[in-house]
């Protein structure tokens, strides 16, 4: 028996979230995990309680149902949950008895992580299980270099 049996993937349809639904859908068929898909979206105006769970645009909707997994259906499990997206993914991990997260991460710095936040960030710091970023790579990116090691400064005194 694998010890992860069930991989939460958030996605909000932007490619580096599709990237992170890769990795997982790659992890999940290698361990005969289930694969449960979670797309947050903001609260609908109005206070009814159903709409929680299914929003009221039906297009969102349609979107996760279209997202393509290879795995069996079986395998797969879609949900969507109105409010913010680091709480709903922590919370429904939680409820759902997932062993890993995995999601995709924009990368932001300096203003624009400040004032936007980082969805990635909320979730490694509060999740109750472990967390894989899949960060956006450029195909051309080129290697890392190797790291250069000095030797140490020798002592003032001498």
């Amino acid at each position: 028996m694998s010890a992860i049996q069930r991989i939460l993937c958030p996605v909000d349809f932007s490619p580096v979230s599709l990237q992170a639904l890769a990795y997982a859908e790659r992890l999940a068929s290698s361990l005969q995990a289930e694969l449960v898909l979670v797309h947050a979206f903001d609260p609908p105006p109005g206070p009814a309680y159903l709409e929680l769970q299914a929003p009221p645009d039906h297009a969102l909707q349609q979107q996760l149902q279209a997202v393509s997994v290879s795995l069996p259906a079986r395998q797969v499990v879609r949900l969507m949950h109105s409010g913010p997206p680091g709480e709903v993914i922590c919370w429904l991990a939680q409820e759902r008895g997932c062993d890993l997260i995995v999601l995709g991460t924009h990368g932001r710095t300096g203003l624009a992580h400040l004032l936007l936040g980082s969805v990635a960030e909320y979730v490694v710091r509060h999740a109750r299980c472990p967390v894989v970023t899949v960060r956006a790579q450029s195909p051309d990116a080129p290697p890392l270099a190797e790291p250069i090691v000095l030797p140490p400064k020798a002592p003032r005194f001498l």
